[in-house]
């Protein structure tokens, strides 16, 4: 039996408790060491059914309302030795009933009892749901004067008399922390029978839900207690509706009867059943509570399931039986017709686009208490698909932490030990058979391979710890969530809410587009009827149109002119704007990077995400998520050769680490592409990854810190410059950005480049040959870039055109399709910032203007010099005349460290520089000028130029 409790306060009276004590008449003490040997402990008999009204026929309707349940046991006795028989070694000191899940009582179909009322004598009848029946051992005779009180039967010293004991059960308020409790009273009028109340508590199995009752303390003969009788069986009725009126006559009685000596004798005289009558208490008692149910089958038609009687004993023993239930039908049937129907909704009727967002899942199941109809179907499994757009928020991984399932104790009794931090949401489940919900948390479960996405919900009370797993799955393409619970209780709930928990961690975000979003649920009844399918509706509001207004920076750890210094570019987008697709940004012409000395990453390595750390060139830091707090990542950007048409390009590895979940490496690849005519540098990204295992990112900012030792160069110019970038929303939308970086100091940088020339080809040295011209310009990566130079060759040579083999059209040069028959000659050029030199072929173009009238004319042919390599880069030059000399000008140099440039002007047979007189007879000089991007002018020199002509020896 278990420990009182005082009603009104709920705090434990401890005192000692006896099953029935038997007096007046039947109060004779013996010592203990009188009585026989007795039986080896062991259960003689058990059985566990619902039946009707004759107590034998199994009731096989699924989700029907049995007459009655009834529970009976009986421990093996001493069989031999007449009227001294009927003992047995061990006494009872626990009794558990385990029946089958899905059999549920309904403390809430009648009223209950209170404590006060039930000492008295004095529940209500439509408290009573049913009769206990107890049989007893108790020794009748000390071997006194037959007659006496000590001996009423005349029986030898140590007999015993097998008594049964029958009274109401009652329906009672239960103690704090108690599933049920279900009580009689032994006392019997004129105090023939009196004892302490007796609890049958109720409790719920943690592996399976289904449902025990306990009596616990069970009394025995002690020595300070002889009198104290043994419990030998047992029998529970429950009554399936208690207020039926075939109960009436039983309902409130009571009787005492001594059923036999020990050993089977029958009393004399005996009363009905042959039992021999010694108190009792009429029944009779009308009650009101109609219809309503107190018993429900399992509404599961699974086959014969078992009921399980543990017995323990004083002694230490443990006894187990168990009772098939239902053999005679093959268990449960009819489960087709169970009614069974359910609704979904989410709570909120709108809610804040791209926003993390609190969410209610609430499932409704209509439930009934009246016999009059079947049961609902208990749900066997939920699924629940979120409206498209709703997803997993990247932001709730801020200090996310996950649930073992060591921590959660599912299925068993252990206390839930979950992170705080792992908890994302609260649970309410509101059932017919409680007078108030269980109520408890959401927790994100460690994921697992194949299962990654899990939750863990548990609702407490009443004694009982419900503990759920799901499995949730998102959508790889579009991320919509998918929730399942499986394998459910089978527990009777008209409600079951989910809310998960706002805030700048919900683990829900809200959809990115606007209007009606609908999603839905599905709810399969262990019946095994039809699902139930509903769907619900949110509105996404306060809209206008799909906006896309993103910003863009930029950011130097040092502007000084020509100087290598880190760069930072940021992207970022407020919530509720497109998402980020597209980027591109283009530097600022002569910001330029060192590539010279940089592994780059190989194709199979980009393929094996193992770049190696000596292609590192960039930290990429983003951030993803809705709201005040985004979920921030990082990951290095290595450089790799060629991409998509660009001269070297990039990729940026993500490892994706998101509180408990390893999603792996978001991998993006960019080009780098160098525009030829400028040496300006464009980063251009391949698509941002909009999902990765089912959770769309919702990129909020992208930072590429480009922080490189010594790898990005600043120009040898000062200013304010652009960088340009252009942004694409995931709708289609771009918007044109720029960021403003000013460079100072360049006027510290000196500007001094040389220039060497030479004519050879010594049989062309000659008046009317045509010499090779070799130019050759050096300087120091340390000098502001050249940007312009202009070289004006002395009167002893002239341009000769008509000697060209071939010129290349203006259109054709504007296209790189200059003929192989108009080269003129080649050029190379050495750089600090590439591993190799640039080489490349002189076209000669023919060169044409446009006058004010509008008519392109023909002037001087150009040279149009492509140079190739790691990189491209165009350089263009025009001819002319002044003072009869030749001058060659390149205007539009790209600021670069180039060390040293040489140009080849072909000679021979298709020169076309003609030598005006001999070159062996005259000293030749040339003028030239440089200007620099720093703004400053190197001096015009005039240049000796070589020449290949024969030295005489002395």
């Amino acid at each position: 039996m278990t420990t009182p409790h005082d009603v009104n306060t709920g705090s434990p009276r401890r005192r000692r408790r006896r099953a029935v004590a038997l007096v007046a008449a039947l109060g004779v003490a013996v010592p203990l060491a009188g009585a026989t040997a007795a039986q080896a402990y062991d259960i003689d008999s058990f059985s566990a059914n619902i039946v009707g009204a004759d107590g034998t026929t199994f009731e096989s309707q699924a989700g029907g309302h049995p007459y009655q349940g009834i529970i009976t046991f009986d421990t093996k006795k001493t069989a031999a030795a007449p009227i001294l028989g009927g003992n047995n070694e061990g006494q009872t000191e626990t009794i558990r009933v385990d029946t089958p899940p899905g059999l549920v009582p309904n403390p809430e179909a009648v009223p209950k009892c209170v404590q006060a009322d039930l000492e008295a004598n004095t529940c209500s009848p439509n408290t009573q749901i049913g009769t206990t029946e107890l049989r007893l051992s108790k020794i009748l005779s000390d071997g006194g004067t037959a007659g006496g009180a000590t001996n009423p039967f005349g029986l030898p010293a140590g007999s015993r008399g097998d008594l049964v004991l029958k009274v109401a059960l009652y329906n009672m308020v239960p103690y704090d922390g108690q599933l049920a409790r279900f009580s009689f009273n032994p006392t019997q009028p004129g105090g023939a029978a009196t004892g302490h109340i007796v609890d049958i508590v109720g409790g719920m199995r943690p592996d399976d839900n289904g449902l025990f009752f306990t009596i616990n303390e069970v009394a025995r003969p002690t020595p300070s207690d002889p009198v104290a009788p043994t419990l030998t069986g047992s029998t529970l009725t429950f009554w399936g509706t208690p207020g039926d009126a075939t109960h009436t006559a039983a309902r409130g009685a009571s009787s005492l009867a001594l059923a036999s000596f020990g050993g089977g004798v029958a009393p004399s005289p005996a009363g009905p059943g042959n039992a021999y009558p010694l108190a009792g208490h009429a029944g009779g008692q009308a009650s009101t509570t109609g219809d309503a149910a107190f018993l429900s089958s399992p509404t599961a038609c699974t086959g014969v399931q078992n009921a399980k009687l543990t017995l323990n004993s004083y002694q230490g023993d443990v006894r187990t039986k168990d009772f098939a239930v239902g053999t005679s039908t093959d268990g449960l049937q009819g489960c087709a017709a169970v009614p069974f129907s359910s609704t979904t909704s989410f709570g909120v009727s709108s809610m804040q686009r791209d926003a993390p967002t609190p969410l209610a899942v609430q499932l409704d199941v209509p439930q009934t208490t009246s016999n009059a109809t079947l049961a609902t179907a208990h749900v066997k499994k939920v699924a629940v698909t979120l409206p498209p757009g709703m997803t997993i928020s990247p932001s709730a991984a801020n200090g996310l932490q996950a649930c073992t399932d060591d921590q959660f104790n599912k299925g068993n009794d252990n206390p839930i030990s979950c992170p705080a931090s792992s908890r994302v949401g609260a649970v309410k489940i509101t059932t017919p058979v409680l007078d108030s919900p269980l109520q408890g948390s959401v927790y994100v479960g460690q994921p697992l391979p194949g299962n990654r996405y899990r939750l863990f919900v548990n609702a407490d009370g009443h004694g009982i710890s419900v503990r759920l797993k799901g499995t949730v799955t998102p959508d790889p393409v579009t991320g919509q969530v998918s929730a399942v619970f499986d394998d459910n209780p089978q527990l009777p709930f008209s409600q079951f809410r989910l809310d998960f928990d706002g805030g700048s961690k919900a683990i829900i975000a809200s959809p990115q587009a606007c209007g009606t979003a609908t999603g839905s649920g599905t709810l399969s009844p262990w019946s095994g009827g039809a699902a139930s399918s509903t769907s619900s509706s949110v509105d996404v509001v306060n809209c206008a149109g799909n906006p896309f207004g993103p910003t863009f920076g930029a950011a130097l750890s040092s502007g000084v002119s020509g100087k290598y210094a880190p760069l930072s570019v940021a992207f970022d987008r407020p919530d509720g704007d497109q998402f980020l697709s597209g980027l591109k940004a283009t530097l600022p012409a002569g910001m330029t990077a060192k590539i010279k000395g940089v592994t780059q990453c190989s194709e199979a390595q980009v393929a094996a995400e193992a770049c190696p750390e000596s292609s590192r060139v960039a930290t990429v830091n983003v951030t993803a998520g809705p709201g005040a707090a985004p979920y921030a990542l990082s990951g290095p950007a290595y450089l790799t050769g060629s991409y998509k048409g660009g001269a070297f390009g990039t990729v940026a590895i993500i490892h994706v680490v998101a509180g408990p979940y390893d999603l792996g490496n978001v991998v993006v690849r960019q080009a780098l592409r160098i525009d030829p005519e400028t040496a300006a540098v464009t980063v251009d990204s391949d698509p941002l990854p909009q999902i990765k295992e089912g959770i769309v990112l919702r990129l909020r900012d992208l930072t590429l810190n480009v922080d490189r030792p010594n790898f990005v160069r600043n120009p040898t110019s000062c200013g304010t410059k652009s960088i340009a970038s252009t942004i694409t929303g995931i709708a289609g939308a771009t918007a044109d950005r720029s960021a403003g970086v000013t460079f100072a100091g360049c006027e510290t940088l000196p500007f001094r480049p040389k220039i060497a020339l030479k004519f050879g080809n010594k049989t062309q040295m000659k008046k009317g040959g045509h010499p090779r011209v070799t130019a050759t310009v050096t300087q120091f990566e340390s000098e502001a870039g050249i940007k312009a130079t202009e070289v004006a060759l002395p009167k002893q040579v002239a341009l000769q055109a008509s000697n060209a083999q071939s010129l290349c059209e203006k259109a054709d040069a504007a296209k790189d399709a200059c003929p192989k028959a108009s080269i003129v000659g080649s050029a190379t050029a050495e750089t600090t910032i590439l591993n190799r030199r640039l080489f490349g072929p002189v076209y000669f173009v023919k060169g044409t203007r446009t006058t004010a009238a509008g008519k392109e004319v023909p002037t001087l042919p150009t040279l149009y010099v492509p140079l190739n390599g790691e990189a491209r880069v165009n350089l263009r030059a025009v001819t002319s005349v002044s003072h009869d000399r030749l001058v060659t000008t390149f205007p539009a140099i790209p600021d670069q460290p180039i060390t040293t440039f040489t140009l080849n002007i072909d000679g021979g047979k298709h020169g076309i520089i003609a030598a005006t007189r001999s070159l062996c007879t005259a000293k030749a000089k040339a003028s030239t000028r440089f200007t620099s991007w720093n703004g400053k002018k190197a001096p015009t020199r005039r240049t000796k130029i070589g020449t290949a002509c024969s030295t005489k020896k002395k």
